[in-house]
């Protein structure tokens, strides 16, 4: 059958002037803007549907005048040139001309078209599990990047501890040196002095006035200078101890309190039954319980009158050989540093009272464990406390 491609008018002719018609070009456009697949699609179901009409009339034997056959072979021609294009356009062959049989050319664009569904589910598949596997990337790095901070502020935290450390040592050696040098002046002293009684003696019945004059004010002079470097013997003997009493980290910790420092700070972030069922528990493991909590003023690292008794009577209470530790927390408001600062003062002080009147061999130290809300979230001044450890000797 001769295919003729008979011109289709344009309703629009007709059109009062004034009105604008949409160009071709916006029309091609707008075609342009759409997926390939759709526009096939598209296309061959208008083919599709061109050459079912052509069929039926076909089928009729002829009832349709030879106009309407031609028009339509004129349509199903340009939908089949326009068919041809998006073909080659997704990297399809091109259909053959005219002497293929309609029915051929109707299964094949039914096969094509059913192709083009598989593949449009096949690609909504595809695009679904790459949303997935975005998403999930996305959460990786969300957490990564958590994790990093996390790590970067716990580095920062142990690097400040670290440089803490040091200085703190520095200080206790150079109080080491100090006292070392102190006590040689004085050994020194206590020689000159021994000597200048001996010389005093030895001069003593034929030594005129202006000699013993001498003598004696030397002799002053030199206990004088005793009684200084006494006095400085025993505060830096005292600035020393302090020193020890106070751990600024796990490192200067007695062995017997490592476990339990360690064993509390375990405990940040969980909830109220689980702190207390490890209190419990440390009792049994490690011999250590709560005798006394002491609770502090915003600001103030001062012990109250019935703290102090009460460490007092810890000295009956306490065995020979047993540890006390005084642990400091901090509530998390305020500067971190400050805090640590105020909590070390805190626990320092309990203990010193407690080093002051004990006996020889009970054994008292003091230590932060660090800021907190273990104690209470609403009320930040409940952390505020220095818990009074006793550790059993084992």
């Amino acid at each position: 059958m001769p295919e003729e491609n008979t011109p289709i008018e344009n309703p629009h002719n007709d059109a009062p002037e004034g009105v604008r018609q949409p160009p071709a070009a916006d029309a091609t456009a707008a075609k342009k803007t759409m997926p390939p697949g759709v526009v096939l699609a598209l296309v061959i179901i208008a083919l599709l549907g061109v050459l079912i009409v052509i069929t039926v009339r076909e089928n009729k034997g002829g009832s349709a005048n030879s106009a309407d056959l031609n028009e339509l072979q004129a349509e199903a021609s340009a939908l089949r040139t326009q068919l041809n294009r998006e073909r080659i356009a997704m990297g399809l062959r091109p259909l053959e001309g005219g002497a293929e049989p309609m029915e051929d050319i109707a299964a094949r664009l039914k096969k094509d078209a059913d192709t083009m569904v598989a593949l449009a589910g096949s690609f909504q598949t595809m695009l679904a599990e790459k949303d997935a596997e975005i998403s999930a990337k996305s959460a990786e790095l969300i957490r990564s990047e958590q994790l990093r901070q996390s790590l970067a502020a716990e580095s920062a935290r142990l690097q400040a501890e670290l440089q803490r450390a040091l200085v703190n040592g520095s200080d206790a050696e150079l109080l080491r040196r100090d006292l070392a040098g102190l006590k040689s002046q004085r050994d020194a002293l206590a020689a000159e002095l021994a000597s200048v009684r001996e010389e005093l003696a030895a001069k003593g019945q034929g030594a005129s006035a202006t000699e013993m004059a001498d003598l004696q004010r030397q002799l002053e002079e030199t206990r004088r200078a005793k009684d200084f470097f006494e006095a400085r013997v025993t505060e830096l003997e005292a600035e020393l101890s302090k020193a020890r009493l106070f751990a600024s980290s796990e490192d200067e910790l007695l062995p017997a309190a490592i476990e339990l420092f360690r064993s509390l700070r375990k405990l940040e972030g969980q909830s109220d039954a689980e702190i207390s069922t490890a209190y419990s528990s440390l009792g049994a493991s490690l011999g250590a319980n709560v005798l006394h909590t002491l609770n502090f003023a915003t600001g103030s690292s001062e012990l109250t009158p019935a703290d102090q008794e009460m460490i007092r009577n810890l000295i009956g209470e306490i065995p020979d050989g047993d540890l006390v530790l005084a642990i400091g927390y901090a509530s998390e408001t305020g500067n971190v540093d400050n805090n640590r600062t105020l909590s070390s003062d805190r626990a320092t002080a309990a203990a010193e009272l407690f080093s002051s009147v004990k006996r020889p061999a009970q054994q008292v130290q003091a230590v932060y464990l660090g800021q907190t809300d273990r104690f209470s979230s609403r009320i930040p001044e409940r952390n505020q406390i220095v818990e009074i450890w006793r550790i059993r000797k084992k």
